[in-house]
């Protein structure tokens, strides 16, 4: 069985960890930038800015981040009930 730690000490092992991923440095840089951030959050962040990208679109942010839309407008309603601005469809 493989081992698969990702709480290794040292920065060597924890580089040579993420090499064998084959992330880009620019991959690997921005997911340091999440450290420290709830997954919550970073998961809401991820949702707004695909909505965005889409124009509102609902079905193209669930297909292209691999949730139903049923999942996708369950977050939607509770990023809503806690006052987040929430981009509506683009109908043009």
């Amino acid at each position: 069985m493989p081992e698969h730690s990702f709480a290794k000490k040292s920065s060597r092992s924890r580089q040579s960890h993420i090499n064998t991923f084959d992330f880009s440095a620019d991959q690997v840089e921005a997911v340091r930038q999440l450290v420290g951030r709830t997954i919550a959050d970073v998961e809401c962040e991820l949702i707004i800015e695909t909505l965005v990208d889409q124009r509102g679109s609902r079905t193209n942010t669930a297909r292209l981040l691999g949730i139903s839309i049923r999942a996708l407008r369950n977050k939607i309603h509770e990023y809503v009930e806690c006052g987040m601005i929430v981009p509506k469809p683009d109908v043009h």
